[in-house]
């Protein structure tokens, strides 16, 4: 050791042991500046800890979008479908951190595919990474899509009805607009769609009158689509009607001045009408009558009049016509032969 070297060793151990010797001193080292010592030291940890962790390589998982660009308008995809690829990437954390995940995606072009199965492989090359990152796993690795011919044809819209009505109301008419829609999707699956139905009405609660709603159409399957979403439906409730016959329904006669005989005295009557209406509905005496008011005695071919409640037509009465013969003498009404 030349003597420089060696004269200046001595006086900094001669400065080193007048330090190590004086308490006060040793005692300022760690006392004064606190603050600005802790911040220092602070900044030491950090730094070694970036330094020592912030560049070791980890792994990390990402779930990464798939993106299907450029489908034949003419085809249509109909395997299950694949959004998402796992990846596995290692790297630095500092540059894991840089990835933006938004903007990650896998495309697959599918410019000039024909109808069948077509094998895309994920390409790790194709990903935005920073450099420094590796791609460990990709699953799957490839993925298989089925194409087919799109076909489109019109079916006519059906409105589905649930429930049950009561015995004396009945569906009396059904109009929706649109009255087709146009069905697209896979040839072999609109092949096998012959209408399009309607969300179900419910009509167990429905009462006389019209039903008026707006109806989506209920989905067939994910890879067929309707011209229309919703279809407007009017459907009509009337009353159930029915005939009824009368069998020797008596005839009365009103207003008579004369002697009356008629033939025959009874009838055969049929009506109809609402059900509920008709099935109360008695024929007593009184139901069907003649008016016999006539300036002259004589013989008469006359119509009966039967009295029916409102809602409720005459269908026929047997005979048509009765004969109402008058004679001069006591008013009443005698039996005919």
């Amino acid at each position: 050791m030349k003597w420089p070297e060696s004269e200046r060793l001595r006086r900094v151990g001669r400065v080193l042991r007048r330090f190590l010797l004086d308490p006060e001193r040793l005692r300022k080292v760690f006392t004064a500046n606190v603050p600005l010592k802790l911040l220092s030291v602070g900044i030491a940890c950090s730094l070694w800890f970036f330094v020592n962790f912030g560049e070791r390589d980890t792994e990390e998982s990402l779930k990464v979008p798939l993106e299907m660009r450029n489908i034949p308008a003419h085809l249509v995809i109909t395997s299950p479908r694949v959004d998402f690829v796992d990846l596995r990437v290692s790297g630095p954390r500092t540059l894991l951190g840089r990835i933006d995940r938004n903007r990650l995606s896998v495309g697959f072009d599918l410019n000039g595919v024909r109808p069948g199965p077509a094998v895309f492989r994920v390409d790790a090359e194709s990903l935005s990474l920073p450099r420094g990152v590796k791609v460990v796993r990709i699953n799957p690795s490839q993925v298989t899509l089925e194409l087919e011919r799109t076909a489109h044809k019109s079916v006519p819209v059906h409105v589905r009805l649930v429930g049950k009505l009561p015995s004396d109301l009945q569906v009396a008419d059904t109009k929706v607009a649109p009255e087709t829609v146009q069905v697209s999707g896979p040839a072999s699956d609109v092949a096998d769609v012959h209408a399009a139905n309607t969300e179900a009405v419910d009509i167990s609660t429905a009462t006389a009158g019209t039903i008026e709603r707006e109806l989506p159409l209920e989905p067939v399957s994910d890879y067929l689509s309707f011209s229309a979403g919703r279809v407007a439906v009017q459907l009509r409730i009337d009353e159930v009607l029915v005939s009824r016959e009368f069998k020797r329904v008596p005839i009365e006669v009103r207003n008579a001045d004369y002697a009356v005989r008629l033939v025959p005295e009874q009838l055969r009557v049929t009506v109809r009408g609402p059900k509920r209406l008709v099935d109360m509905l008695e024929m007593d005496h009184g139901a069907v009558y003649i008016d016999a008011k006539r300036d002259d005695p004589g013989e008469y071919a006359v119509k009966p009049t039967v009295d029916l409640p409102t809602g409720v037509e005459l269908v026929s009465s047997d005979p048509a016509t009765v004969q109402l013969v008058l004679r001069k003498g006591k008013s009443g009404k005698r039996r005919g032969r």
